[in-house]
């Protein structure tokens, strides 16, 4: 429900808004106005004193630039499944789940975001190709220009004309006007673009912490920006706050020293919060920005609109970002063929990754529901089963597919860090200390085996029957 509540798009950002046109729309932007330090003091020093959930949470709402996050891997069109079918016993991806020994974005760095996939601030350093779905023969050519431009504004909430992403960057300037009407009427979400940068406003969403970062960082981190665009001296010591601002391309170096961006600097001050939304937009909200949708984990409006608009809304999600809509009993989760549409990759490449696609294959053998017994939108994991599971396919894999050699030799943080990325794609969430295997996670395993070998691992231990298994 948390990740509902932010959703509808009810934050409490204050500040001023990048944008000169009403709705922040097209290409009419402000210029850099002053004083804008005393109002990153007072967010500073409202990071500063927040918990640390709290101020990952309160950056979150205050900037809205994190990238969208989907399931990759789609399960064999030749094999259609009715969306009254269960994901427990409904077509899989597994043919798609592969161990990938060639990563196609890797970025080295720490060990965190090597293997989980993570980018830094400013997201995946890759160029964005185009979709994975491809021109229709009638199609026009804008209509793939627009979908091009959609889909890099939604995985990179600010493009640069000089950044990572500029060759995308003439396709948002060229359909501003069209992509700024877009994103409001489908999601709600406010898009600014100026002569060199482009900026769209999402609504606030957990989960989207910086890597690596603590309420002082997050209030150094603001206290800079709100100093560069007011035109002072900031301070610049904080090494992680810098490396954000790069990423951002606020700063940068030249042969004369550093170079600051006070227009785009000013472009990011805290804009004004989004109008809180409606079960339309939160439930759309939900389907563009996270891996899953659960029809339980929504509101009872929001589960009827949902339900009653699944076609139509899957027609325009194909046309406005080129995803793919999988519904089935227990919620709907928008893929995205191409596998480039999110800021973690699943299936991807990586110890972490992999680790985690083959743990949550082998807890979803050892728990599936059977097909006669009710399923449920998610079922209790043994804790022992985890390190069972865990160890088996750490022993069968870890050293052919080259894992890190430091989470084979700390698999107490290999656990914890595998755990992390399969709750934040939503196939696993926390009950209290223990953890739930949500329904969408089968759709990574083989298909269903009425009666399933029990694992015989030397890591496995026997395990309490599980739902549904016969005693």
């Amino acid at each position: 429900m948390e990740q509902h509540e932010y959703a509808t798009g009810a934050g409490k950002a204050r500040g001023r808004t990048g944008s000169g046109r009403a709705g922040g729309a097209g290409q009419l932007t402000a210029q850099p106005s002053a004083d804008l330090y005393p109002a990153a003091q007072e967010l500073a020093a409202r990071l500063a004193e927040a918990a640390p959930q709290a101020a990952h949470d309160l950056f979150t709402a205050t900037f809205g630039l994190y990238g969208a996050r989907h399931l990759g891997g789609a399960p064999d069109p030749a094999d259609p499944a009715a969306a009254t079918t269960s994901w427990w016993h409904g077509p899989t991806a597994h043919h798609s789940a592969v161990l990938r020994t060639r990563p196609q974005r890797y970025r080295r760095g720490r060990r965190d975001a090597a293997d989980q996939g993570v980018p830094g601030a400013g997201g995946s350093s890759g160029r964005h190709r185009k979709p994975e779905r491809p021109r229709g023969p009638d199609e026009p050519a804008v209509a793939v220009e627009r979908r091009t431009a959609a889909r890099l504004l939604l995985a990179q909430p600010l493009v640069t004309g000089g950044g990572p992403h500029a060759a995308g960057f003439p396709l948002i300037r060229r359909h501003a006007d069209w992509l700024a009407e877009r994103f409001e009427q489908v999601l709600g979400y406010r898009l600014t673009v100026a002569g060199r940068y482009a900026r769209l406003q999402k609504a606030p969403l957990p989960g989207r912490a910086l890597p690596g970062f603590e309420p002082a960082t997050y209030a150094c981190l603001v206290l800079a920006l709100g100093a560069l665009a007011d035109g002072r001296a900031p301070d610049l010591e904080h090494p992680r706050a810098l490396d954000v601002l790069k990423d951002w391309q606020v700063v940068g170096h030249d042969p004369h020293g550093l170079v600051v961006d006070r227009e785009l600097a000013a472009a990011l001050a805290p804009a004004a919060p989004l109008a809180a939304a409606g079960p339309e937009l939160a439930v759309r909200r939900l389907l563009v920005e996270t891996p899953v949708v659960l029809l339980d984990e929504l509101r009872p409006a929001e589960r009827e609109w949902l339900l009653r608009r699944r076609g139509a809304e899957a027609v325009l999600f194909a046309d406005f970002l080129g995803l793919q809509t999988e519904a089935r009993a227990e919620g709907v989760a928008l893929i995205d063929p191409a596998g480039e549409l999110t800021d973690l990759a699943l299936p991807g490449t990586g110890t972490l990754a992999q680790a985690a696609l083959l743990l949550v294959q082998a807890l979803v053998e050892e728990l599936r529901p059977l097909p006669e017994d009710t399923a449920p939108p998610a079922v209790l994991i043994p804790d022992a089963l985890i390190d069972g599971a865990l160890g088996d396919v750490t022993d069968d894999h870890g050293l052919r597919a080259g894992w890190s050699p430091e989470y084979l030799a700390d698999r107490p943080a290999f656990r914890r860090d595998v755990l992390d990325l399969l709750a934040r794609m939503r196939l696993i969430v926390p009950a209290g200390r223990a953890w739930l295997l949500r329904a969408p996670a089968a759709r990574y395993a083989p298909a269903a085996d009425p009666e399933p070998e029990p694992r015989s691992g030397r890591h496995s231990r026997p395990q309490d029957c599980g739902p549904g298994r016969p005693e």
